[in-house]
């Protein structure tokens, strides 16, 4: 019983003694994320104090920041074992030294400005860049407007507001049936640049950044393109599939020939192996439309023939295209 009684008194002090810990502020100085553990200092001392992450952590907290006070707890019953265990009270003083950790250089970056805009009057194929403010080195610089003078791609009739301009572009167009990203950049020495990428039909290809520049934005160009407008500064290349169908017609006296043309989301006629299907019907007023329907076969567009009826009625007539997941639309409007 003797015995007994002092595997209870023993299992009980090391139960105290490993539930005890001792812990006091200290300063975080910097977190190694791989080995789960930060360097810490303490109060009256410049040494790091290695201590470790909690184990249930996933992810390291927002408040666990270098330069942060944290609490620090020496957990007992594990000899050497220092672990971080949440806020601390105040920033110790060490012998020595700062009592913080230098912060680290701010990232360049671009802070206000540098806008990849179209040229708002008299478009054509050419871009401008607005000025702004950017950080290159830890040091914040203006980059300045450029003038309006002879010779210079900035002229008056472009409609953009003097001191807004850093730069403007001409961009040419790939072939047609191709696309192409221009990217914009800026380098360290404040110069804005242009770097064209490969002309690509099916599979998307970007530029790549130049070493030491900041990217300003992507310009994606289509072939044949003659104008660049508001809506192609921000759009993105997806695949080319069937969006409307563009149709001519023309008043050949009884009889109207009705040409209709399958168009992408680029604008540009599109084809398809087998050949886009094509169903026309008056949906308004009267005459005779042949044929109802008809394939575009290696090409992108149709043919179909109108015959008058009542004169004077307004005609409307709809050609449609539903394939597959496809589906497109146009109208005709004939006055007879």
């Amino acid at each position: 019983m003797r015995t007994y009684g002092k595997r209870l008194l023993r299992g009980a002090a090391d139960k105290a003694v490993k539930q005890a810990s001792e812990s006091r502020d200290a300063v975080l100085w910097d977190i190694l994320l791989n080995e789960r553990v930060c360097r810490c200092k303490i109060q009256g001392s410049s040494e790091f104090v290695i201590a470790r992450f909690p184990q249930n952590w996933a992810s390291v907290p927002e408040w666990a920041k270098p330069g942060q006070a944290v609490r620090i707890a020496h957990r007992g019953g594990v000899r050497g074992y220092i672990e971080v265990v949440g806020f601390g009270r105040a920033i110790p003083t060490p012998v020595s030294g700062s009592a913080t950790p230098d912060p680290a250089a701010p990232a360049d970056t671009i802070l206000a400005g540098f806008v990849l805009k179209a040229i708002p009057q008299t478009p054509g194929m050419s871009v401008y860049v607005t000025t702004g403010w950017v950080r290159f080195g830890g040091m914040e610089v203006a980059v300045p407007a450029i003038a309006m003078a002879a010779g210079s791609l900035f002229k008056m009739n472009m409609g953009m507001a003097m001191g807004d301009v850093a730069g403007v572009f001409t961009v040419s167009a790939p072939s047609a049936g191709q696309f192409r990203y221009d990217l914009f950049s800026l380098s360290s020495t404040m110069v804005l640049t242009k770097t064209a990428g490969a002309a690509f039909t099916t599979v998307e290809s970007k530029p790549v950044l130049p070493s030491g520049h900041l990217a300003i934005g992507y310009l994606l160009v289509r072939g044949g393109q003659t104008v660049i407008t508001a809506a192609d500064i921000s759009q993105v290349w997806s695949a080319p599939a069937p969006s409307s169908i563009a149709i001519v017609a023309t008043d050949n006296g009884t009889a109207w020939t009705i040409a209709a043309s399958v168009k992408d989301q680029y604008g540009n006629a599109i084809i398809t192996f087998s050949g886009w299907n094509l169903s026309a019907a008056i949906t308004s007023g009267d005459g005779a439309l042949t044929p109802a329907s008809g394939n575009t076969g290696s090409g992108s567009a149709f043919t179909f023939t109108y015959t008058e009826g009542t004169a004077g009625t307004l005609v409307i007539i709809e050609i449609t295209l539903a394939q597959g997941e496809h589906y497109a639309v146009g109208q005709a409007l004939l006055q007879l």
